[in-house]
């Protein structure tokens, strides 16, 4: 959605009007907090979409044991229709460290699945500006590279196409939004917990104002766009994570094309992926790519296997 300094409900319908078709069939994605609240209420009060092809889904994650109230007494309020409401409960029991990157890969799992179910390839989610820089200084922290850097938020997973209308759009914005308009909302406590390292830069971000600093960055990485698509030039899909190498090419390019290419690689398969790719493991890549001409039947990588086959170099990921 193209930010027009205020977000406002003609602006809103427009970017629908713009975009979609009337009888796209759609899935929102609730947590019953402010930002996707706000989200709902827009689609709801733009009146675009036909009324049956809009879908729900709520994720509880059971961290609260207010939340299934809270959930019951959301879709009574904003009269979300049975037919189309799905409450997912989702069984996370890993640490701390790693529950929201977990809880993200479980909720995008079961978004496929309904999706698939009901013949819907357009996701709406309530991702704000805020939400894209912490998203930015949390991939700065675990030492992404510049393809990681350059696309923050992915606008295809499991091939549906994933909308952020509210993406041009601050935290204070949507608040003042929801205040203008009255809307109601679940405040969920855990996002002020500083166990969680989303939070603790949230917290960061807000107590030394920096975030303006921090989105000037990050469009600095957002405008590489061609480096994005360069491993396509050098890994070939032959089945399901499986790639066959172009071994010749790929050897002819200067070392730093090479880590671009390993990162555009990745970044492509980010979805995926449930570790973070660092610069040993792409050296480690680029070792093996640049030996291949030694016999090996097959050594471990980030994430996958690379193996020698029939002279042709493969890379299976797990």
């Amino acid at each position: 959605m193209t930010n027009q300094n205020d977000l406002n409900l003609k602006s809103f319908t427009s970017y629908l009007k713009k975009n979609f078709k009337k009888n796209t069939k759609i899935l929102i994605s609730i947590s019953c907090g402010l930002d996707s609240t706000v989200l709902l209420n827009l689609l709801q009060n733009s009146k675009f979409f036909i009324n049956k092809n809009i879908f729900f889904v709520i994720f509880d994650h059971q961290k609260r044991a207010e939340s299934k109230y809270e959930i019951q007494e959301f879709v009574n309020y904003y009269k979300l229709p049975s037919t189309n409401l799905i409450v997912k409960k989702l069984n996370l029991k890993e640490s701390k460290s790693s529950f929201q990157e977990q809880s993200r890969l479980l909720r995008n799992r079961n978004i496929k699945l309904i999706s698939k179910k009901n013949d819907i390839f357009d996701i709406f989610l309530g991702h704000h500006l805020d939400d894209l820089n912490e998203t930015f200084m949390i991939r700065k922290s675990q030492q992404s590279g510049v393809i990681g850097l350059s696309e923050i938020f992915s606008k295809k997973i499991n091939n549906l196409n994933y909308h952020r209308p509210l993406v041009d759009f601050s935290k204070k914005q949507i608040n003042e939004f929801a205040i203008r308009n009255k809307i109601r909302w679940f405040e969920d406590r855990t996002n002020l917990e500083l166990d969680y390292s989303r939070n603790k830069i949230r917290s960061f971000l807000s107590y030394y104002d920096t975030s303006q600093k921090i989105n000037k960055e990050r469009k600095l990485y957002q405008n590489i766009s061609d480096l994005k698509s360069l491993h396509s030039n050098f890994f070939k899909k032959i089945q399901s994570k499986k790639y066959e190498i172009n071994v010749t090419k790929f050897n002819n390019l200067n070392e730093t094309l090479k880590f671009f290419v390993i990162q555009s690689f990745y970044q492509s398969q980010n979805t995926h992926l449930k570790k973070i790719l660092r610069k040993e493991n792409v050296s480690n890549i680029i070792a093996m790519i640049r030996n291949s001409e030694r016999n090996f039947k097959e050594k471990s990588v980030f994430s996958g296997k690379i193996f020698n086959f029939e002279k042709k170099i493969y890379i299976n990921l797990n």
